[in-house]
């Protein structure tokens, strides 16, 4: 008997509220059954994946199979968020896929170099959100082997 997948985790660290809503609209409706978090700064993050501050109660906190991550955040960027979730022992395999409005070559390879496993544009629509997300749905979940986040 096959054992059933279990539901895909998407967690997103970006500090812009429509930029959230947009890649979660596009994401959920790319993937029935998809769970979609978001975080906003690099504490939210760790708490987060580490159940403390205002996640303390949340012992059955999702963990992602992938994280977005916006390079623009105030206070610490993604670039310093990717480094130190590189160096954390039990979340650093997580996939992190940039996700953001910058394309700039010296970005693109800073983020493989801090060991980003994609690097993707945002884009500005609903129609092009949706390409994204239906593109990244079909490898990370798909196509792609994961490692299991048990």
């Amino acid at each position: 008997m096959r054992t059933p997948m279990k539901n895909p985790v998407i967690l997103m660290v970006d500090d812009d509220d429509e930029d959230i809503y947009l890649t979660r609209r596009a994401f959920c409706e790319s993937r029935d059954g998809l769970i979609f978090r978001s975080v906003q700064n690099s504490t939210a993050l760790f708490d987060y994946l580490h159940c403390r501050g205002e996640f303390a109660h949340n012992s059955d906190v999702d963990v992602p199979d992938v994280i977005l991550l916006d390079i623009n955040i105030p206070k610490e960027n993604g670039f310093e968020i990717l480094r130190k979730l590189r160096q954390d022992d039990q979340f650093g395999h997580i996939p992190v896929s940039m996700l953001t409005t910058s394309a700039a070559q010296h970005d693109v390879c800073k983020a493989y170099k801090l060991g980003a496993s994609s690097f993707i544009c945002k884009s500005v629509s609903a129609k092009g959100m949706k390409e994204v997300a239906n593109n990244f749905c079909e490898y990370w979940f798909n196509f792609a082997k994961l490692p299991s986040t048990n």
